[in-house]
């Protein structure tokens, strides 16, 4: 049996030393989910795009595996929206922004549709909101605003009462 020996400086005895530190909380989360296609079939091999939805920027780009699935780690806590890519680099699915927090994983079924796809295309260029391309941003902001008018359709019948107060 091997012996070992450490030395400890003057004044201090070995149950003084401090273990080392614990590692810090994780400081980043994750976004795990799955791409598929409007059919329900999982869409293999298709790049998937992470992007903060305040700044716009690409936080992390990966590839979906054979079945569909994909991880993005290492993401500051934040807001994002995950990006179904084609071939061609034109975004054909789009999630509702997620929320990421320090040691989460958001999980999220993105699904292309054909006519997003389609959209995109015949867009070409053009100035778009969060770098999505001129198509897609109106698909986005079209459908915030439908959302904005559903969600307060929705807050004025739940307050509606027969006598109008």
């Amino acid at each position: 049996m091997a012996m070992v020996s450490m030395v400890v400086p003057a004044g201090l005895s070995a149950a003084t030393l401090k273990a080392p530190a614990a590692r810090q909380p994780q400081q980043t989360g994750t976004v795990k989910g799955e791409a598929k296609d409007e059919k329900g079939r999982k869409l293999a091999a298709v790049k998937v795009r992470v992007r903060n939805s305040s700044t716009g920027v690409i936080a992390a780009e990966v590839l979906s595996d054979e079945s569909g699935g994909f991880v993005a780690a290492g993401l500051a806590p934040a807001g994002y929206i995950v990006e179904v890519v084609n071939a061609a680099g034109h975004v054909i699915g789009l999630s509702p922004v997620i929320a990421v927090a320090a040691g989460t994983t958001a999980t999220i079924t993105v699904t292309a549709s054909a006519v997003l796809g389609a959209a995109a295309a015949a867009a070409g260029g053009g100035v778009g909101v969060l770098g999505l391309g001129t198509a897609a941003s109106v698909i986005v902001v079209g459908g915030a605003a439908t959302a904005a008018i559903v969600g307060l359709t929705a807050f004025k019948k739940k307050n509606a009462s027969p006598s109008g107060l």
